[in-house]
This record gives C-alpha cells, sequence and structure tokens, in this order.
C-alpha cells in the first residue's frame, strides 16, 4: 500500500527506472513486479528496501517466484490491516454486547426473584394495606429499572452498530481507492493484476471467452515535450475518459503504467474485442483538442492496440498478457494508429 500520494511526475520517474531494470536485465513486466519495484524505488518500507539492496547487486536473479515471495512478505501484510482493523471492531462490538445481554440477564433473574417475592405476599391474606403499598411501589420501580435498562442495550447496541458500519464504510472506501488510478481515476495496476487473476481462474473452462486489450498512445513523448506535463495529464485523462464513458458491464478499464492502458473483456470473443478497440481508436482520433489558455489546437491524438484471448487451461496469466503486448508492439511496428489480434499476428 502506497503511504503517500505521488504526483505524476514522481510515478513517471519511478516507472521510467523500473522499465529501464526491467528491459536490461529481462525481468518479466508483470504487476505484481511492478508493485514490488515500486515500493521499492519509494522507499517506505524499510524490511524491503533492505532485501531489495541486496537483489540490487545482481538484478537479473529477480524472478516471478521472488516477486511474489516479497510482495506476500513486505506489502501483503500492509492491505490486510484495514480488515484486521474492521474486525477487530466486529469482535470487540460482539464481546460488548454479549457482555451487556449477560448483566441484563443476571438483572433480570434478581428481579425476577423478588417479583415472586411480592406474588407470594399478594396471596397472602394477611397482608396490611402497608405491604400492599410496599409491594405495588417495587413493581412500579422495577418495571421502570427494566425499560431503562432494556433502553440503555437498545441505545449501546445502536451506537456500536453505527460504528461498525462506519468502519465498514472507511474499509471500502480505503479499498477502492487503494484500486484507482489517481491521475485518470481508473482502475490502476494493482486493480488490474487482482482482476485478471481472478478472471483467468474463472475463465480456465471457457477458453476463448476472455480477452485482453493493451493500449498505448502514439507518440505520447511528444505532448510533453511540446505542451508540457499538465498537457500530457489531460491527454491521459482525456483518452481514459474516452474509453469509459462507452465501457460495458463486462468491460474493466486499467492504467498499466505511464500512458499504456489495459481492457479486459471478459464473455468475449476476440474480434467483439477488436471492435470495441476500434470503436475507441477512431474516437480518439476524430478528438480535436485545445489548449486552456490560447484555444491553439494540439496535436491529433492516436492510439494502438494489440488484443490476446485466453485459452483457458492451455494458458496462464504471464503468456496471456505477454500475448497482447507483441500484438501491441506489430500495430506500433506496423506505422501505429490500428488494431492488430493475436489470431492477426500469428
Amino acid at each position: 500500500m502506497i503511504k503517500t500520494q505521488d504526483s505524476p511526475e514522481q510515478a513517471r520517474e519511478i516507472y521510467s527506472k523500473i522499465d529501464a531494470i526491467f528491459n536490461k536485465h529481462h525481468i518479466t513486466p508483470l504487476p505484481i513486479n511492478y508493485l514490488v519495484w515500486y515500493h521499492y524505488f519509494k522507499g517506505e518500507h524499510q524490511a524491503l528496501n533492505t532485501e531489495m539492496t541486496s537483489i540490487l547487486k545482481n538484478p537479473g536473479q529477480f524472478t516471478d517466484r521472488l516477486g511474489i515471495r516479497l510482495y506476500e512478505q513486505f506489502l501483503e501484510q500492509e492491505e490486510m490491516e484495514a480488515e484486521n482493523k474492521y474486525d477487530f471492531a466486529v469482535r470487540q462490538f460482539v464481546d460488548d454486547i454479549i457482555q451487556k445481554l449477560s448483566d441484563w440477564n443476571d438483572d433480570l433473574e434478581h428481579h425476577s426473584e423478588q417479583m415472586g417475592a411480592c406474588a407470594l405476599k399478594l396471596k397472602n391474606s394477611e397482608s396490611s394495606s402497608k405491604d400492599l403499598e410496599e409491594i405495588a411501589s417495587y413493581i412500579a420501580q422495577t418495571a421502570m429499572t427494566m425499560q431503562s435498562s432494556t433502553n440503555q442495550i437498545r441505545e449501546e447496541v445502536q451506537n456500536n452498530s453505527d460504528e461498525v458500519n462506519s468502519l465498514r464504510q472507511q474499509l471500502n472506501e480505503a479499498k477502492a481507492e487503494a484500486l484507482k488510478d489517481e491521475l485518470t481515476q481508473i482502475g490502476n495496476r494493482k486493480a488490474f493484476n487482482s482482476c485478471l487473476m481472478d478472471l483467468t481462474i474463472e475463465h480456465k473452462s471457457k477458453p476463448h471467452s476472455l480477452c485482453l486489450i493493451m493500449t498505448d498512445i502514439d507518440h505520447f513523448k511528444k505532448f510533453n515535450d511540446t505542451y508540457g506535463h499538465p498537457v500530457g495529464d489531460s491527454v491521459l485523462r482525456y483518452f481514459s475518459n474516452i474509453m469509459r464513458k462507452s465501457s460495458p458491464e463486462n468491460e474493466v478499464l486499467c492504467r498499466y503504467g505511464g500512458e499504456e492502458f489495459a481492457i479486459i473483456i471478459k464473455d468475449c470473443s476476440i474480434e467483439e474485442a477488436a471492435k470495441r478497440a476500434e470503436h475507441i481508436r477512431t474516437q480518439i482520433e476524430a478528438a480535436r483538442l485545445t489548449l486552456k489558455d490560447s484555444d491553439e489546437p494540439i496535436s491529433t491524438i492516436t492510439a494502438s492496440f494489440g488484443i490476446s484471448h485466453f485459452k483457458g487451461h492451455q494458458d496462464n496469466l504471464e503468456e496471456f498478457i505477454q500475448r497482447a503486448d507483441q500484438s501491441l508492439y506489430k500495430a506500433k511496428q506496423s506505422g501505429r494508429n490500428q488494431v492488430i489480434h493475436e489470431l492477426m499476428s500469428a
């Protein structure tokens, strides 16, 4: 879990370092590997940094299995802390209520015994009017005490319930925020990793019905170099909004890193995914954006798209992503601003 919010410039700088290391040492660009290295460069996890410093002596020894181990050892625990806080609050809530009900039950038994004694006195024909007055007064006082005790328990249960609901809402909000890209407000790499892992497991027995679109804004660097990073950020937000506005329910949008985005589509053929990508491509190409201060038009935005489909039991997560990346690479090598899927590039 990232402890501080990063500016787009900081994130770009970190991802640039990561990409350089991954390319040089042929480290698989899996989301979980990026996450581990990102936290290392952030420098907020002392234990992780100590181990990574040793690994940096020979970065080539970094494997996918090592990435998973480091994530589970140093990062996964922090993500569980919010849930543990909620679980503790629920347990505390239950314990408090059980104790209060136990105390209330003890009071009830005591008053029941006293009420039984009163009933015996009432049956005694020799009871004086003074005795009857005392019995009536005791019964009235007991009824008021029990009503007050019942109301107090009801109020405490409601207060504790409100507190638990508030913690649940905070937990859900924290989970949602942890899966959101700050700049574009769509899913981040962590969301991509989690969603794709779940869906590939779900689609093991349903081959060719899960598609992955990897897309990259063409020549994105020129927007930053020509107009500055704020305009570059606006282009990223605009591109994500184009995708989000027409996104169907069976689709998950994520920012994969930098100017690269991922679209996960379930219950979809590769031909349907290609049509979806083409629709986005034509929309972004047709956009005419201008600078806010001068109304000067900026360069036309185009994007390239690569698509793969999950082959079920015979496939795995790494190869699924790799095939989409390879198709994206071919789209760029073939002139950019086009859609290519793995059956075309086979």
